[in-house]
């Protein structure tokens, strides 16, 4: 049986009509709350600026590691939620399957149109999105940029691979890295990721 993101995104569209007094969602194992893009987009690349030109590699870095440690805590309490083993798990045939579970779930948590251009079990995952808010964001706000702008997305593609082929969680995040191959905050007319092992097994 395929993966059915329609009614994986459908799932989670249902459930997150449900929240508690401070607006907290609680499905698929986390605790989920709606946040304005605007926000998260101002947050990261106010950052990046404040931290410098000389110092813009560091901060870039640092952002996509906190993306990718976030995405790795995340998508293994989604892996073991009920929800995913009453939804999602029957529909997996393949260790690889997940992927594609990991995917539509977050398409619809509002990340992007995430789609998996290519998967290599245990070395190479590409992940292709049309309108990643990130890049929308940075285009918005301050036009277009010289490099990759999509530190969320990029950090979340290795994380991907660090719960499928990683050490057993949670030793296993930064098994790889991803690179932002395209970025329409450049001028690209899509954004993609390319997740690799990470050849120095640890944060870059």
């Amino acid at each position: 049986m395929a993966i059915d993101g329609h009614k994986i995104v459908q799932a989670v569209m249902e459930g997150s009509r449900i929240r508690d007094a401070k607006g907290i969602i609680p499905i698929f194992g986390v605790y989920l709350c709606l946040f304005f893009v605007q926000y998260y987009n101002r947050l990261s690349f106010e950052f990046e600026k404040k931290m410098g030109r000389a110092r813009r590699e560091e901060s870039a870095r640092l952002l996509i590691e906190a993306a990718q440690e976030c995405g790795y805590a995340t998508f293994q309490g989604i892996r073991n939620s009920w929800e995913w083993g009453e939804i999602v798990q029957p529909m997996i045939e393949k260790k690889e399957d997940q992927i594609m579970g990991f995917t539509a779930v977050a398409v619809a948590f509002g990340w992007g149109d995430l789609e998996v251009k290519e998967l290599v079990p245990e070395q190479k995952l590409v992940i292709r999105v049309n309108d990643s808010y990130e890049a929308s964001g940075y285009l918005q706000e301050y036009g277009q940029a010289d490099s990759g702008k999509c530190y969320m997305l990029r950090g979340v593609t290795a994380a991907f691979m660090d719960l499928l082929y990683g050490d057993q969680y949670p030793e296993g995040c930064f098994s790889f890295l991803a690179e932002e191959s395209f970025c329409r905050a450049k001028g690209d007319p899509y954004c993609e990721f390319i997740a690799r092992k990470n050849p120095g097994l640890g944060p870059p």
